[in-house]
């Protein structure tokens, strides 16, 4: 089964009126979008907003797939200040409207990281925020998925000691599947190097439920597509068709054209066959994965011994 692809809206800027970017995703040859407009901001959508941006979709034939949550400014769902925090769960439900509105299934986060005297209280804001939006978010029918990161939202220093993925456990710990699963940034864990890729692995295999797939040299987060550097992606490709994520969801990549330079336009079409490049592998992950459990189930049944009489 041929798989689809979509991009991030914000591949060559965040702010602003989306459409042209959205015109140039489609003449592209993409079907899907992750929504990233806005994503480190505490903008608002209002209703007409999203509507104008539905339509835009409709015309231009794309879909919706995720919605990269905003990481907040002074909107912040784990953020000590009580009034922040509240402020906060107010723009992720924001987000989840719109999600609903466009069609999406789930919405990405951002977990915090912060210097070890102040992650308890972060955390526990954190939990607190979830387990008030738990109810609304469900009956909306969208999932929360939280992130990789490599460095601080607040604090722009790299996160050698791995703390966000002690973050990422402590919060899978407490929610369940469904409500709140994983979203893989290949490009983070590349940065923070070995231990980090193999946890984001591990966290893949057990509650991944969106991509943000983009390659980098292991130095920046350059946001360049899938097969770009000498990075893993066979195992990549392996991990995700041996994960939860729903195998007939697009691939989603998340790149950036201000980080790789050229043209936008080539950089769009370049991402788009490197795209399908990678897609051809999680196809071929996912049919080898499919005979070995075949040959796994007939070994089974062979081994079974005589039946009593």
């Amino acid at each position: 089964m041929e798989i689809a692809l979509g991009i991030n809206t914000d591949y060559v800027g965040d702010r602003g009126a989306p459409g042209p970017a959205l015109e140039e995703i489609a003449r592209a040859g993409f079907s899907h979008v992750m929504w990233g407009h806005q994503w480190n901001t505490d903008f608002l959508y209002t209703t007409p907003e999203v509507q104008a941006i539905a339509v835009v979709m409709k015309n231009l034939g794309l879909s919706l797939v995720d919605m990269h949550g905003s990481s907040g400014v002074e909107k912040c769902w784990y953020s000590p200040c009580e009034y922040e925090r509240l402020a906060g769960v107010e723009l992720i439900r924001n987000r989840v409207d719109m999600t609903v509105l466009l069609g999406g299934d789930t919405v990405v986060l951002h977990p915090m990281i912060t210097d070890p005297s102040r992650i308890d209280q972060w955390r526990l804001q954190g939990e607190k925020s979830l387990r008030e939006l738990e109810r609304y978010v469900r009956n909306s029918g969208v999932s929360l998925v939280l992130e990789n990161l490599f460095q601080s939202d607040r604090l722009e220093e790299r996160d050698l000691t791995l703390q966000g993925f002690e973050t990422l456990e402590y919060f899978f710990e407490r929610f369940d599947p469904g409500y709140l699963d994983f979203c893989w940034d290949t490009g983070h864990a590349f940065i923070l190097g070995d231990e980090a890729f193999r946890r984001s692995c591990d966290l893949a295999r057990r509650r991944l439920r969106t991509l943000h797939l983009n390659d980098n040299r292991g130095d920046a987060d350059q946001h360049s597509p899938p097969l770009t550097w000498g990075s893993p992606w066979d195992t990549i490709a392996e991990v995700i068709a041996a994960s939860p994520y729903p195998p007939g969801k697009p691939l989603l990549l998340e790149v950036d054209v201000r980080t790789n330079g050229g043209d936008s336009r080539a950089f769009l079409a370049e991402a788009r066959r490197k795209g399908e490049d990678f897609a051809a592998r999680v196809s071929q992950a996912r049919a080898s994965s499919a005979r070995a459990s075949s040959a796994r189930a007939s070994s089974a049944r062979g081994s079974g011994g005589e039946r009593c009489r």
